[in-house]
């Protein structure tokens, strides 16, 4: 049987699976029909094991960096001032309970207590932004780090596009026309097998009339012919 399951390892095209085989709990069966036995559920299952690995992720992005190092470098210039003031204010023989007031104030106004809100509301709006694009944002960090990418490389594009076969441009020689061989694949093509690559043939035939008359013709058993299929 053949079993779609790109929603779990990326793979754009079905797998073929045999006897004694895995089958992953998520995937869409395509072709074929199999008698099985569940040997685990929720967490224990492949879907289950990639989501909770997906959850225990604990990683610190770029922004979450930069606002660390911002933060460590205000107490370290509020520590200086508050041994400066604590130092003029001994030498001006000031009382204590002044000078350690003067010193907590600003060590509470050196910390940037109103940061991490005002990040995070700006990132549930370009998170607001991008669900109205039709994207689904599960952590607010990934709005910034998706901001900061000048080049996405990839080598699962069945996740990130229709997973949808499309016919390019045929390669001729001589007088054959690039209608020509799509028409050719079209006719060594089965649409109801539901096969990926017969689907993408088949939509790249211009002439439909013409098609159904070439498949009318080979299909009706008084025609001295040989199967395309066959030939090809």
């Amino acid at each position: 049987m053949q079993v779609d399951q790109s929603a779990l390892t990326g793979e754009s095209l079905p797998v073929e699976h045999n006897p004694g085989d895995a089958v992953y709990s998520g995937s869409i069966l395509r072709r074929g029909e199999i008698d099985a036995a569940v040997y685990a559920t929720g967490k224990d299952t492949y879907c289950g094991k990639t989501a909770e690995l997906v959850e225990s992720a604990a990683t610190r992005s770029h922004l979450q960096c930069a606002v660390l190092k911002i933060a460590d470098y205000l107490l370290i210039i509020a520590v200086a001032l508050a041994i400066l003031i604590v130092g003029v204010a001994f030498h001006r023989h000031d009382p204590i309970l002044v000078i350690l007031q003067f010193a907590l104030v600003l060590t509470i106004a050196a910390v940037p207590v109103a940061m991490p809100a005002v990040l995070s509301v700006t990132m549930a709006l370009g998170a607001r932004v991008l669900a109205l694009k039709e994207a689904i944002v599960t952590k607010l960090t990934a709005v910034e780090e998706v901001a900061g990418i000048d080049i996405l490389c990839s080598d699962k594009t069945g996740t990130l596009t229709q997973s949808k076969l499309t016919p390019g441009d045929p390669f001729t020689i001589g007088d054959i026309t690039a209608e020509q061989v799509i028409l050719s694949g079209a006719l060594a093509s089965r649409a109801e097998d539901q096969d990926p690559i017969d689907l993408a043939v088949l939509s790249g035939v211009k002439d439909r009339k013409q098609l159904k008359s070439y498949q009318c013709l080979i299909s009706s058993p008084s025609t001295p012919f040989i199967s395309v299929r066959k030939l090809h």
